[in-house]
């Protein structure tokens, strides 16, 4: 019988810690997100991981040792706003990481769109009346808009065609990012340009739609 055995001691806690929201993205437009967790180690056999900062786990002391995964779906916590994830993550034997977090700000609003105008409800495409001006305000800053002409009963920006700027219709799309709620955005849209988009003579359904920085679109 053997009169010896072999016993390792191991001290080090797991390596290269890393959380990703939603592969980095800066928002999220529901609380249902994915998170990324790398590590340096190769082997994770008998690791374990411990989130917090997510629906119904506010801090660490409520969150609960689980089976580490490289991949997790979870639920932020409600309210619009920046929302922070804290992950440790301890070997088969108790060594534990430092904290590591991330951060996702969470915009799940709807942006709306105010019309004033237009100055024209009947055009042609006769230089002197083939001219109708709109502005538009929206209630939140916005990064992209469409002025489209819609089916009747459509609500959303897909369904829209974008009337185009290739015969003197100015502003009637936009993508540069950064505008601000507070300025109005003033639109032209002449006779050609709205054949263009729609065909025949008849009522044209015009609408704006507005995208945020977060991908949300406006519903006319």
């Amino acid at each position: 019988m053997a009169s010896y055995f072999n016993l390792t001691l191991d001290t080090t806690a797991p390596s290269g810690l890393t959380l990703s929201i939603n592969d980095g993205a800066l928002y999220a437009t529901s609380t249902a997100v994915k998170l990324t967790i790398g590590l340096s180690d190769e082997v994770t056999t008998g690791y374990q991981m411990k989130i917090w900062g997510i629906d119904g786990v506010d801090g660490e002391a409520s969150a609960s040792w689980e089976t580490f995964a490289k991949t997790k779906s979870v639920n932020l916590t409600g309210g619009d706003g920046l929302k922070t994830v804290h992950i440790k993550v301890r070997d088969d034997v108790g060594n534990e990481t430092e904290e590591v977090s991330d951060d996702i700000t969470l915009n799940t609003a709807v942006p709306v769109v105010t019309i004033t105008g237009p100055d024209k409800t009947k055009i042609s495409k006769v230089e002197g009346f083939n001219k109708s001006k709109i502005t538009f305000t929206c209630d939140v800053d916005f990064a992209e808009y469409k002025v489209c002409v819609v089916p009747q009963t459509s609500s959303t920006q897909d369904a829209g065609t974008v009337i185009p700027t290739t015969a003197g219709s100015i502003n009637t799309s936009g993508s540069e990012g950064s505008y601000p709620k507070t300025t109005p955005i003033e639109v032209t849209i002449t006779g050609t340009d709205l054949e263009t988009a729609s065909s025949g003579d008849s009522v044209k359904i015009v609408k704006v739609f507005v995208k945020t920085a977060a991908g949300i679109w406006s519903v006319a």
